[in-house]
């Protein structure tokens, strides 16, 4: 059986704007981090001890949200847990035909062979890997180098460090894009999304790393316009990674991704003010516009369609 089938199950690859809402909420937490940030550093010289102590309001909601949570059903079943698998689904809000469909497909897995760590780079699935990693990459190393350091940057484009007003739109910027993100997840095709998602982020930067010397009213324009991209476009990271691999290889080949990433972004944060003093503002961005280039040559090449496929 194929491992992507053009047939539509609940809760299949067309079902992604639920996991998409995850960056849409990250996104929110970090424009509230910005203004909530801008009000509290204004509390005298005790604001950084503010400031650390209030991360401890999200660590203690996530701990309290997450009492009660069900086991997978999925993994229940594979432990022969019947009843509590049923009645995972149903608290759920499944039926008895989604349940009896679990069961199949995880019979189905039960009985084939067990994948393998190392199947990620055979001859099945290499691609999928391949494609995963750079454009993961490609997205997170500018996202994370650029807005780690965004008043660095935004002061080399001319706007200054007490401009709230430009930060203030910019946060908005990011935010739009991210509920912008959500609808084009839904509605546009995987491979076409991240292609042309590729495409405005190159034009947006590579203007700005050409011409650093440019008019602010010509260099903050582009940069909203590539914030906007950005924001919608990483919606992207939490639902095309799970749809490139079957199940028994899913955890392992999203986790990889997502390791990988976290490493190419660490590399991109430590290296950006390196790269400022040492190289200067346009070659530096002209570095991060290779990155995004690499993740649309890897997507134009390797970016297979799942969106409305069922996996398996």
């Amino acid at each position: 059986m194929s491992r992507l089938s053009r047939r539509r199950p609940p809760g299949g690859a067309d079902a992604a704007p639920t996991p998409a809402s995850l960056t849409v909420l990250w996104t929110v937490g970090y424009v509230v981090a910005f203004f909530l940030g801008n009000y509290m550093v204004s509390l005298g010289d005790d604001a950084w001890r503010w400031l650390l102590a209030s991360s401890c309001v999200p660590a203690v909601a996530v701990v309290l949200l997450r009492i009660g949570v069900p086991e997978s059903p999925r993994w229940l079943l594979a432990q022969g847990r019947v009843e509590q698998a049923r009645a995972v689904v149903t608290r759920l809000g499944g039926d008895v035909e989604a349940f009896a469909s679990l069961v199949r497909t995880t019979q189905a897995a039960g009985g084939a062979a067990k994948a393998r760590y190392r199947d990620l780079f055979g001859r099945n699935h290499w691609r999928h890997t391949a494609f995963g990693v750079v454009f993961y990459n490609a997205q997170v190393v500018p996202y994370f180098a650029i807005y780690t350091f965004l008043p660095l940057v935004l002061l080399k484009m001319g706007v200054g460090e007490e401009d709230t007003t430009s930060d203030g739109m910019l946060n908005v910027f990011l935010l739009a894009g991210s509920l912008a993100g959500l609808w084009f997840v839904a509605k546009a095709s995987r491979r076409s999304l991240t292609i042309w998602s590729f495409v405005v982020l190159i034009a947006s930067l590579a203007p700005i790393a050409i011409w650093p010397d440019a008019p602010t009213a010509v260099l903050f324009p582009l940069f909203l316009v590539f914030t906007f991209t950005m924001s919608a476009a990483v919606n992207l990271d939490q639902v095309y990674p799970a749809e490139l691999f079957p199940t028994d290889l899913r955890s392992s080949g999203v986790g990889l991704l997502n390791g990988l990433s976290r490493v190419g972004s660490a590399i991109g944060t430590f290296l950006l003010p390196l790269s400022l003093d040492h190289l200067g503002f346009s070659p530096t961005m002209l570095v991060l516009t290779v990155v995004l280039v690499a993740g649309l040559a890897a997507s134009v090449v390797w970016a297979p369609e799942t969106k409305n496929m069922a996996l398996h």
